[in-house]
């Protein structure tokens, strides 16, 4: 019979709402693969008894899922990885990931608050030219967002989300930033691009420099042409290193170039040309680091083409998941 969710759980009131959940997706998954399981339908109705919250989670996982749950519990090989006995538990991460974002996919198209937020913002697989009131030219990628706040004394971009490309009208009195993620980086006489990710925010250069400091202390560095800096969200500034100039481009030409990146940040990118969300199941694929060059007018064959060179599994479960493992 298959391992029994929430065996070694936190019990009562202490439940997180994630621990909840984790445990409904887990009680989803089994249920399809074994329906006519009677053991493990009594421990079910144990488990909805537990708790009167359980009921709840549960329903609303079930209800959520739909047809993402009903594809992927026909998966056997996902199943296999998605409830495999945990030597006292199951795996469950795969199981999280796809409740967390079969959660937030019946969220993804109420985008309203980052309307409100913003000046200038672009949809999925859009790219939008944005011609600033100093004569700046901002080049916003796919799924991206930016706010305007430009004064007498200065010029501030706050991007909200994705990426930009900005090249920079000259303007002495007035320093021209960049704000992301808790960091700024200011413009001196050039063209650059900032990436906003989950992970990290990347500041890339092509002409001239730029200065990027972040809200910790001692955290900030000068960044020349040719050349990227990484930073995290609690301001950590990474080394700076030189990169091809063509594969920073390669993006407002319709490409997605990368070399020796981690596959979750390659997935990141190509959520902004797909409807919906991209979840990579396994830490250890998460991590997996990898070059490529891939066509951005056909993102699901690109992905798809991206899977099979990695030798892994992708599935299309509805229109707003997308799951590799």
């Amino acid at each position: 019979m298959p391992g029994v969710p929430g065996g070694n759980a936190v019990t009562g009131s202490a439940k997180s709402a994630s621990t909840l959940r984790e445990e409904a997706v887990d009680w989803f998954l089994q249920r399809r693969e074994s329906p006519d399981d009677l053991m493990l339908a009594a421990h079910f109705d144990a488990w909805i008894a537990g708790d009167e919250r359980h009921a709840k989670a549960y329903e609303r996982v079930r209800c959520l899922m739909g047809d993402a749950g009903a594809l992927l519990a026909g998966d056997q090989a996902f199943l296999a990885k998605a409830t495999r006995r945990r030597g006292g538990g199951k795996a469950k991460a795969a199981a999280a990931a796809i409740a967390g974002v079969s959660l937030l996919s019946a969220f993804y198209l109420t985008d309203m608050p980052m309307r409100l937020r913003s000046d200038h913002m672009s949809g999925t697989a859009e790219r939008q030219v944005v011609t600033a009131p100093d004569g700046s030219t901002i080049t916003l990628n796919a799924h991206s967002a930016i706010a305007l706040r430009f004064s007498k004394e200065a010029r501030r971009v706050v991007l909200l989300r994705g990426e930009i490309f900005v090249e920079v009208a000259p303007d002495a009195a007035r320093p021209f930033s960049v704000e992301a993620a808790g960091g700024t980086t200011t413009a001196l006489g050039t063209a650059f691009d900032v990436d906003m990710r989950n992970e990290a925010t990347s500041v890339t250069v092509l002409e001239h420099s730029v200065q990027v400091e972040t809200g910790k202390q001692g955290q900030n560095g000068r960044v020349h042409e040719n050349q990227r800096v990484d930073y995290s969200p609690n301001g950590q500034l990474g080394s700076i290193e030189t990169v091809d100039p063509s594969s920073v481009a390669a993006w407002r030409n319709g490409r997605f170039i990368f070399e020796d990146r981690p596959l979750a940040e390659v997935a990141e990118t190509f959520e902004r040309y797909l409807p919906g969300r991209i979840v990579v199941t396994r830490e250890g694929l998460r991590q997996k680091r990898l070059s490529g060059n891939f066509d951005l007018s056909n993102p699901n064959a690109a992905l798809a083409d991206l899977a099979a060179a990695l030798e892994i599994r992708l599935i299309k479960a509805g229109p707003y998941l997308t799951v590799l493992y």
